[in-house]
């Protein structure tokens, strides 16, 4: 067996991790809005338009060591409430799915599952 071959399973950081995002589409109110959320960094944000909402940033402790298994996030855009809502499993949640459910003005618009 070569050495390349034994390696092989061997990832380089940012490569194989950058792949294990959430993204769902929806609208609010005509406007095109995207939901992302990295799972090798925690970093959630909202993107409406041209602008981009920062909902849980990789830098807070809060991000990486969490024993909620439900999360809300709540912003305002435009006049309009949007809730992000992550239901992960209780039992080795962190390699298992999560469920994601967008409400805007408490209307369901969107849900996925994934990382």
């Amino acid at each position: 067996m070569s050495a390349t071959s034994r390696r092989a399973w061997l990832k380089r950081p940012g490569r194989g991790a950058d792949n294990r995002r959430m993204q769902i589409s929806f609208d609010i109110a005509g406007t095109p809005a995207e939901f992302r959320r990295k799972s090798s960094t925690g970093k959630a944000e909202l993107l409406v338009g041209d602008d981009v909402v920062t909902l849980q940033s990789p830098l807070r402790v809060s991000t990486h060591f969490n024993f909620k298994t439900t999360q809300t996030w709540r912003c305002e855009v435009g006049g309009h409430v949007v809730e992000v809502v992550k239901v992960r499993p209780r039992f080795v949640g962190g390699f298992r799915e999560s469920s994601y459910t967008i409400s805007v003005d408490d209307n369901q618009v969107a849900a996925a599952a994934g990382i």
